[in-house]
């Protein structure tokens, strides 16, 4: 309901509408939005207001708007199955592509690993490792924050070859002939903070998926360990349980435990 009372901005009202209407599926992807005379007389506003809000959803890529036809949805909400290797770049709604995949560094280095992370890897603390952290986006949208760590000595040469829009999933796979045999993975919850707002064009206390991921081969050595931070309302995850699985648990976080 439009609140022509609130202290918030009636476009702003309209706008946070929409996006509930899009993320919940009331309009699908791909589906041409009522005009904006149509929208103006629905929620009683005028065709100022409902264009800025719309002008507005075109730049955050949730509508895209063509000339002479109209506007239409471009989001769309991926879906990732927990019970996969399957990384970003390889996975996405109804098992297709993701639209336009990018991949974008942020950070790359050498480093000695510690605690949690050495934990993972099942290495020594101040082994060398490669600390990859980048953006993910789809369609110029950015749309998940990864952290991977790749032990330097199972990888030779690998650090020159981590560059933008290349998969380390094909990378372990075709050049370094690994054989993915199993996957740990914890996901939790957390809000967004300010880091993860700016990369990731959202509000500050935005629910972001966090999943951690351990993947082994076949002698049980560790392979690949990454974090990964994904939009709540940009994704969603499924899991197939059968009668015969006895190993799925769930940890309450005690409240002296730490954030992510």
């Amino acid at each position: 309901m439009i609140l022509p009372d609130s202290s918030r901005p009636l476009y702003e009202q309209l706008k946070n509408m929409l996006i509930k209407d899009i993320v919940s599926g009331k309009y699908k992807y791909g589906a041409r939005l009522p005009s904006e005379m149509g929208l103006a007389q629905s929620y009683g506003l005028s065709r100022i207001t409902v264009r800025r809000a719309l002008a507005e959803l075109v730049a955050e890529g949730y509508l895209s708007s063509q000339p002479g036809k109209g506007t239409f949805v471009s989001f769309m909400r991926s879906e990732h199955r927990l019970l996969s290797f399957a990384g970003y770049s390889e996975k996405s709604t109804n098992d297709t592509a993701p639209i336009n995949p990018s991949t974008h560094i942020l950070a790359k280095e050498e480093i000695g690993v510690e605690g949690e992370i050495a934990k993972n890897l099942r290495v020594p603390e101040g082994t060398k490792v490669i600390r990859l952290k980048r953006v993910m986006s789809e369609s110029d949208k950015p749309y998940m924050i990864d952290t991977a760590y790749f032990v330097v000595a199972q990888y030779p040469g690998l650090f020159d070859l981590l560059v933008d829009d290349v998969s380390t999933f094909a990378l372990m796979k075709e050049h370094y002939k690994v054989d993915f045999a199993k996957a740990v993975k914890v996901l939790g919850v957390i809000r967004a903070g300010l880091e993860e707002s700016r990369l990731l064009h959202c509000i500050p206390g935005d629910p972001l998926f966090s999943i951690s991921k351990v993947i082994f081969d076949r002698h049980e050595v560790p392979i690949h360990y990454s974090r990964y931070f994904v939009q709540g309302d940009r994704c969603v995850y499924t899991l197939t349980v059968t009668g015969d699985m006895k190993d799925m648990q769930v940890h309450y976080r005690d409240e002296e435990e730490s954030s992510p």
